[in-house]
C-alpha cells in the first residue's frame, strides 16, 4: 500500500490558527483511493522549514538497496566523487574498489570513529578497508551504503609491502 502526501497552505495571516490541514490518499491493493485528514500547525513546520538546508545535487544519488547487482549501480565520474568530502553541507562519500560508500550518516556508528572515515572523504580507501574487514562486514554494513560505482579515484595513502615470511635468510630449523 503506497502512501501520497498532497498537502494545501493556508496564510497565518487570514485570521486562522495556523493550522494546515493535510490530506493524505493511500491505494488500496484493489487500486482504489483512500482519503485522510488531519491538521498540523504551520508554524511549527515553517520554523523547521527555515533551519534546513536542502541539497538536491544528493536527491541524485541516494542509498541504493543492497540486493541492487554492481552492474546496475550508477556511474558517477570521478570528479563527482572528490566534491563529496563531508564539508560545506555536502555527504560524505569513500571509495572500496570502485564501488561508492556513502558514509554520512555511518561514520558516527563506525567502531574505529568518525576520523578513520572522513579522513578518506571523496578518495579511495581500499586497502585500508580490506585491511580491517572481512566480506561479511561488507554484506552486512557496507552494502547497504552504495550510492554508485566509479573509475579513476585514487587512494592518498600507499600500500605498505607485505610480510611475506617471518624466518631470517640464512637460518635451518632447529638453528
Amino acid at each position: 500500500m503506497g502512501r501520497l502526501r498532497v498537502s494545501a497552505f493556508r496564510s497565518c495571516h487570514d485570521g486562522s490558527r495556523g493550522e494546515k490541514p493535510i490530506t493524505i490518499f493511500q491505494q488500496t491493493k484493489e487500486g482504489k483511493s483512500q482519503r485522510a485528514q488531519h491538521v498540523e500547525n504551520v508554524a511549527d513546520i515553517e520554523a523547521v522549514a527555515q533551519h534546513t538546508e536542502i541539497h538536491l545535487e544528493d536527491a541524485g544519488y541516494p542509498i541504493l538497496p543492497k540486493r541492487t547487482a554492481v552492474h546496475d549501480l550508477p556511474f558517477i565520474p570521478s570528479i563527482e566523487v572528490a566534491q563529496r568530502d563531508g564539508r560545506g553541507g555536502n555527504r560524505l562519500w569513500i571509495v572500496v574498489d570502485t564501488i561508492i560508500l556513502d558514509a554520512t550518516e555511518y561514520q558516527e556508528k563506525h567502531p574505529g570513529g568518525r576520523q578513520i572515515i572522513s579522513g578518506f572523504a571523496g578518495r579511495d580507501c581500499s586497502w585500508q578497508w580490506w585491511s580491517f574487514h572481512t566480506g561479511s562486514i561488507w554484506h552486512s554494513v557496507a552494502a547497504g551504503l552504495r550510492v554508485g560505482r566509479t573509475e579513476g579515484v585514487s587512494n592518498p595513502f600507499e600500500r605498505p609491502p607485505a610480510i611475506v615470511g617471518l624466518r631470517a635468510h640464512g637460518f635451518q630449523d632447529g638453528d
